[in-house]
């Protein structure tokens, strides 16, 4: 379990770092967002706010060849956007002007999420390479149709983590007599004994945030995980056509109906308030609708609500709900608590620091993984460069004959034995390891 736990982590670590991370400071995307975006969130008190139809139409006059086909509430504001979910208008409800445009997926913050969300195989987000976003050879796995080498990559590293996730608290567990000494750090014995016991402790502590991360993140392009994780936990299996709806034919000339009526209907069948709707087009004739419930794991998103409702945009009688509905309790909890966790949006930024700080743990467990294993690697060069000296010593003794230096046994001399018992000292006793001797030290001197 040891080996598997250092080889796996030696191997593919550096990446898995580099996700995690990423993962980090994207927690703070959407306050980065707003706070670099000023001007385009500002908004204008009015006991007559424009409605999200008058907002896009606002920008359809104004700009008649940007293809508007979502209008989003955010922070005041009405967002216009295109179908690449990059480039959007701001409207201010109080006075109807556009208040600027702007781009979701530029920047730095761009780049990390194309690294972090699509292992840079996004085509709309800076760092893209093409080569990542090739399909995946499917070697006759189901599961593995339609997914792309960067897909593949992201879900290969959240089975890494679950794995170092596991096999780290396998290794750790020290019984429950010896809990209490199990979040012990020794400051005192040198740095591989801090650092091994730091190793331990953060990683035992960090073990729920890392095994949430490691389970949805490999969910998000691998299905089969959250199948087994809904089967292991009583819940049914997700539909996987939830997210397709199928507008009913209508008679030419037949009107559309509004956003406004469009909202209605979503909102009798999911309570809650629409804060995003996408906008039918010939090739999709139906509504979106993101609706927030009561409670919104989603609440401090830039895209908020995890209700979801599709409505036909000629019959509004004619409504599926993808998101919102009863479901097992299972299904329910992943749904609502276990994946939206995985973003920590449901919290807001000050609270986020405690996912900021876990999902920084893997970099401290990264450094103090590496500092115990090279000092396990110098140790045992050291032991094994002084048996060879001595080796060396005692065959050097047997050709000069049976006179033997110092230090060094003869042929007629016996080895002596202590017949005082020894009794087990407090560092026997101890579960943790001492650091490693060095043979090549004098006794009594302190480690380098």
């Amino acid at each position: 379990m040891v080996v598997l736990h250092r080889w796996s982590s030696l191997v593919l670590g550096l990446v898995l770092l580099v996700v995690t991370t990423s993962g980090a400071i994207l927690l703070y995307q959407p306050e980065y967002f707003r706070a670099t975006h000023h001007d385009f969130y500002r908004h204008t008190p009015s006991a007559h706010p424009v409605t999200a139809d008058q907002a896009v139409d606002i920008v359809r006059r104004a700009h008649p060849d940007f293809p508007a086909t979502w209008v989003n509430s955010d922070h005041g504001i009405y967002e216009v956007g295109g179908p690449d979910y990059n480039a959007m208008y701001g409207v201010d409800p109080g006075t109807g002007e556009i208040t600027g445009l702007a781009h979701r997926n530029g920047g730095s913050f761009g780049f990390l999420a194309n690294l972090h969300e699509c292992a840079l195989n996004c085509a709309d987000y800076p760092g893209y390479i093409p080569q990542l976003a090739e399909p995946f050879p499917t070697l006759g796995i189901s599961w593995l149709r339609e997914l792309t080498w960067g897909g593949v990559i992201l879900g290969v590293l959240g089975l890494l983590l679950l794995l170092l996730a596991l096999t780290g608290i396998a290794t750790w567990w020290p019984g429950l007599r010896r809990l209490s000494q199990a979040f012990r750090i020794r400051t005192g014995r040198g740095r591989f004994a801090r650092d091994y016991d730091l190793h331990r402790v953060v990683g035992a502590v960090a073990v729920p945030f890392l095994l949430m991360w490691a389970v949805t993140g490999a969910a998000f392009e691998f299905p089969v995980v959250e199948k087994s994780w809904l089967a292991i936990t009583g819940g049914s299996g997700p539909d996987e056509h939830r997210y397709q709806f199928t507008a009913a034919p209508a008679a030419q000339g037949t009107p559309e109906i509004t956003l406004a009526q469009a909202s209605a209907a979503a909102l009798d069948r999911v309570p809650g308030r629409v804060t995003r709707a996408t906008l039918p087009t010939e090739q999709t004739p139906y509504y979106g609708l993101n609706i927030a419930r009561s409670y919104d794991p989603y609440a401090h998103e830039m895209f908020r609500g995890d209700g979801y409702v599709y409505v036909d945009a000629h019959d509004a009688r004619h409504v599926k709900v993808a998101s919102g509905g009863p479901q097992p309790a299972a299904n329910a909890f992943y749904d609502r608590y276990l994946e939206p966790a995985h973003f920590g949006w449901q919290v807001n930024g000050w609270w986020r620091i405690i996912w900021a700080a876990f999902g920084l743990s893997p970099l401290l467990l990264a450094v103090t993984g590496v500092s115990t294993w090279l000092i396990r690697r110098r140790s045992r060069k050291a032991k094994k460069a002084a048996a060879r000296r001595h080796e060396t010593a005692r065959a050097a003794a047997r050709r000069r004959g049976p006179t033997a230096g110092p230090g060094l046994t003869t042929a007629k001399s016996k080895p002596t034995r202590s017949t005082k018992p020894t009794r087990p000292t407090e560092r026997a006793r101890s579960t943790e390891p001492d650091p490693p001797t060095d043979p090549a030290r004098p006794p009594g001197t302190a480690p380098a």
